[in-house]
């Protein structure tokens, strides 16, 4: 079935795709409303912020300093706007998919179809892949579900390395069959080699201990846990900016480096454009706003859902400032010295002779490992829900807790050790941001065009609280050819040599 042509249907036809997406939401409506824990706007928010910027900002200064200041920044907004409509897309579509399943639970009560109920029900969650099942069918619903257990897996597959290259460079791990590595180690392998290895597997042996149980736990269970880090993180990259700031105004670097003369340090690539490295920046900076798998899960429990459209837009753009504002300073500061994980560069404050300046450095190296700790749980959560149900192929079907918890356990554990065996965090990017292309590019734009057309069939008009100037077909065209010339263009770009040099 081509899902993208536009064409008439007859009036077989019609019945024939309005009985299975009726039959299919008979098959869930009403098992699949449970009692949900709520959380405000606010906590909403710093939910979603968790989510977005777990490791993905670790690598937008690399890529800024290599594509070139300016063209980063022209990439940063371009990208964040086409990946913040079809997010907003998003609650569009799930209020559709509950209007055509409040309509088969009154079809018995004679209910107004002049009157469809779009709306974002608390007490039912419509992820993605079922979405996909409602409007795409059984077959195009089962290949997003593949491809997103393929992306999550790459997503928490990234934040090893995040725990591994930070501890293992830092930790004192001279003993026996173990050495402290480098982080110039980390520089185009794969992986570290002998006994710097042994500690990088170690470490990611360490954070497994720490973020697998976490991981057990449901998503209100890890409220606190989140808020904290949340704050946490906006103390971070404050400090990097600031910090950074400080250093090139006053032209030296603080700590134990040496004052360094303007004239031996690389110009700004203000106006540099490397074509090669731009199409290798836009994946990352697309892994980096890339969340829509995860937009069902993250928003069902938001108490108030008149405001998510406003919500949303805050997210992304406080994420574009951060994004931008991290991207320009910090690359600004360590220009071509500057690492793929950014906060690596700080290494030499923890051994400062300055206590308070060697425990901000402590601070700024570790904390990407806790940063990810909030991130990781969250992307097992979405995982496990993915799987549960891709094997039993009834979102009615809740698991139990015994095994939730071991879905969750095994989703948390196996992604581990492939980072044990690839520590190169700018390659998982750039491939974690090309798969996420479809998921953020294509089947939102064909998701939104398909439900509007089921819904204006039915209902006679598909706008929604959530619908806007964003929600018309020009936008979903616009995003659509984006999305193919991107993930093309993207792909040539990881074939030619050079893409980040």
């Amino acid at each position: 079935e081509q899902v993208w042509n536009v064409h008439v249907y007859s009036s077989v036809r019609i019945a024939t795709d309005l009985s299975r997406t009726m039959d299919f939401l008979a098959s869930v409506s009403g098992a699949a409303k449970r009692k949900v824990k709520t959380y405000n706007s606010f906590v909403g928010f710093c939910f979603i912020i968790n989510f977005i910027v777990g490791t993905g900002f670790l690598g937008v200064p690399y890529v800024f300093w290599h594509t070139g200041i300016i063209a980063g920044v022209v990439v940063l907004i371009a990208v964040s706007y086409f990946v913040a409509v079809p997010a907003l897309w998003t609650l569009e579509i799930m209020s559709r998919a509950q209007a055509l399943e409040s309509r088969v639970g009154n079809l018995q009560e004679s209910c107004d179809l002049q009157h469809p109920q779009y709306e974002i029900n608390t007490h039912r969650r419509f992820e993605v892949r079922e979405l996909c099942h409602i409007f795409l069918g059984k077959r195009v619903g089962t290949l997003y579900m593949v491809m997103v257990m393929f992306y999550m897996w790459l997503a928490q597959w990234l934040t090893a390395p995040v725990a591994g290259t930070a501890w293992s460079s830092l930790l004192p791990l001279d003993f026996g069959v173990f050495r402290q590595c480098n982080e110039d180690e980390f520089q185009g392998v794969y992986h570290p080699s002998g006994g710097c290895w042994n500690s990088y597997a170690l470490c990611i042996l360490l954070f497994a201990i720490v973020v697998v149980p976490i991981s057990c736990l449901d998503i209100k269970e890890q409220e606190i846990f989140q808020l904290v880090l949340a704050m946490l993180r906006f103390f971070l990259l404050g400090t990097l900016v600031i910090y950074s700031i400080v250093a090139e105004v006053t032209n030296h670097h603080l700590g134990d480096k040496q004052e360094i003369a303007a004239s031996s340090k690389a110009s700004i690539p203000w106006t540099h454009f490397n074509v090669q490295g731009l199409l290798a920046a836009i994946p990352v900076v697309v892994y980096a706003q890339m969340f829509h798998v995860a937009i069902p899960t993250v928003t069902q429990p938001i108490s108030d859902k008149t405001k998510l459209v406003w919500l949303y837009l805050a997210v992304f753009t406080t994420t574009t400032i951060i994004y931008g504002t991290l991207g320009v300073t910090v690359a600004m500061y360590q220009r071509d010295e500057i690492i793929e994980v950014c906060t690596l560069n700080w290494k030499s404050l923890t051994t400062n002779s300055n206590v308070p300046l060697r425990i901000l450095g402590y601070f700024i190296v570790l904390f990407p490992t806790l940063d990810v700790c909030s991130a990781y749980p969250l992307t097992v959560v979405v995982m496990a829900n993915t799987v549960e149900y891709l094997i039993t192929g009834d979102a009615s079907k809740t698991p139990d807790r015994i095994t939730r918890t071991v879905h969750r356990f095994f989703w948390a554990v196996f992604p581990l050790i492939g980072g044990v065996y690839l520590s190169d965090i700018v390659e998982l990017d750039k491939y974690s941001g090309l798969l996420a292309f479809f998921m953020a590019f294509w089947f939102p734009a064909i998701l939104q065009y398909k439900s509007q057309k089921e819904c204006a069939r039915i209902f006679g008009y598909s706008n929604t609280p959530y619908s806007s100037w964003y929600s018309g077909t020009p936008f979903i065209v616009s995003v659509f050819a984006v999305g193919v010339i991107v993930t093309i263009a993207t792909f040539v770009g990881f074939v030619l040599p050079g893409s980040l040099s």
